[in-house]
């Protein structure tokens, strides 16, 4: 029987998790973790990737292969790493995509196991749906992020279809420009504050892709107190995983020091780079 001290000498690199990530995986393709794990690297962050959905390839092709990982190998899984020592210095949890309602639970529930003293930020990017597409994940997720994960988050990245879904229905944004900011606005506040949330406790909503004026898009940042805009020029395309490639962006930006706004601009150069060199 290998010791954890063996079993770590086998590793050909042996540096603890910065990051624990959670997210879908394709063999091939570029959603999920596959396209936020470049991000990490090429920043040097070392991420532990936890999948919560393999697939062969993007579903939008002829044919698809997944397994949808049940929440009990999620949490056997983080127990596991927790006993190599592989989080020990873990800066910041970063969830992504989930197939089912109980892998949020299971996420919040290892979460609220750590010590409340050491806890790292918890980055949830609620990624279940977009107004092209719709719903492109189990519906119940929302809620059941809203429920466990929401509470728990130092900092949120939906989308505005996301946004809407998880605040509930009968609070839809505004459409005109001017009244979007103000709907979306409001709409981010309603996550501040759920329950379960101290009215203390800090978080900040980042309303990601909002197009407020023709040729520009903006990421929303939203606090309790104040709401800034960081714009950028808009590229039109098809591709998916922008998303992943923000919040991983933001992510090691925020663990390297920067402020919110400062990271949420270089996430979304970061964004505009991935497009561009496609």
């Amino acid at each position: 029987m290998y010791t954890t001290d063996d079993a770590r000498d086998f590793e050909l690199d042996p540096r603890p998790a910065r990051v624990v990530a959670f997210g879908s995986q394709l063999v091939f393709g570029s959603v999920g973790l596959n396209a936020a794990m470049p991000v990490y690297e090429e920043a040097g962050v070392r991420c532990a990737a936890v999948p919560t959905l393999v697939l062969s390839n993007l579903p939008h092709y002829p044919s698809v292969q997944t397994v949808e990982v049940t929440p009990e190998w999620i949490d056997a899984a983080l127990r596991d790493l927790g006993a190599t020592g592989a989080l020990r210095a873990v800066e910041a949890i970063a969830v992504g995509y989930l197939a089912s309602p109980g892998q949020a639970h299971a996420i919040a529930a290892w979460y609220r196991s750590l010590d409340e003293r050491e806890r790292p930020p918890l980055i949830l990017d609620p990624t279940f749906g977009d107004s092209d597409v719709g719903f492109y994940t189990d519906p119940a997720v929302a809620p059941a992020l809203r429920d466990a994960l929401v509470p728990l988050a130092a900092v949120l990245t939906p989308n505005r279809f996301e946004l809407e879904h998880l605040v509930g229905p009968g609070h839809p944004a505004g459409e005109a420009s001017d009244e979007a900011d103000s709907g979306i606005t409001g709409l981010a506040r309603r996550l501040l504050l759920p329950a379960g949330r101290a009215p203390s406790d800090h978080c900040t909503v980042i309303v990601t892709g909002v197009h407020t004026d023709e040729g520009v898009i903006d990421n929303l940042i939203v606090t309790a107190d104040e709401h800034r805009t960081v714009s950028g020029p808009e590229i039109a395309t098809w591709a998916k995983g922008l998303g992943d490639t923000f919040t991983a962006a933001l992510v090691t930006r925020l663990i390297t020091g920067d402020d919110v706004h400062t990271a949420v601009a270089a996430a979304a150069a970061r964004v505009r780079y991935a497009i561009e060199h496609r």
